[in-house]
């Protein structure tokens, strides 16, 4: 698994279990060099919809239930999940996004 063929949307976990969405690459040349994260939860509470199947629930239970989903999805893709150490062993620096600033995706709709 070549990790210089990271593109946005491709997903990172760390060592603790989180997933990560990439959101942004930094190339020089034909290098990556580095990725931006944002936390997958985070991203899909801003790209799910409330439905009444959900309307007793807490917006939580929806948006894990989706996060879930994507995972899954990608799993049965065969596109793999990169591990946050691999990466910074490969020398790819890795980047979160700050939520309390515009988010690097905000002018691209859905």
């Amino acid at each position: 698994m070549s990790m210089q063929h990271i593109v946005a949307s491709d997903l990172v976990r760390d060592e603790y279990g989180n997933y990560y969405e990439v959101v942004g690459t930094h190339i020089e040349g034909d290098t990556l060099k580095a990725l931006e994260v944002s936390n997958l939860y985070f991203e899909k509470s801003f790209q799910v919809q409330m439905n009444d199947a959900y309307k007793d629930k807490p917006v939580g239970v929806l948006v894990q239930e989706h996060m879930n989903a994507y995972i899954e999805a990608i799993e049965k893709n065969n596109r793999p999940i990169y591990g946050i150490r691999d990466l910074m062993v490969n020398k790819i620096k890795v980047y979160a996004v700050d939520v309390t600033k515009p988010h690097p995706k905000r002018n691209v709709t859905v």
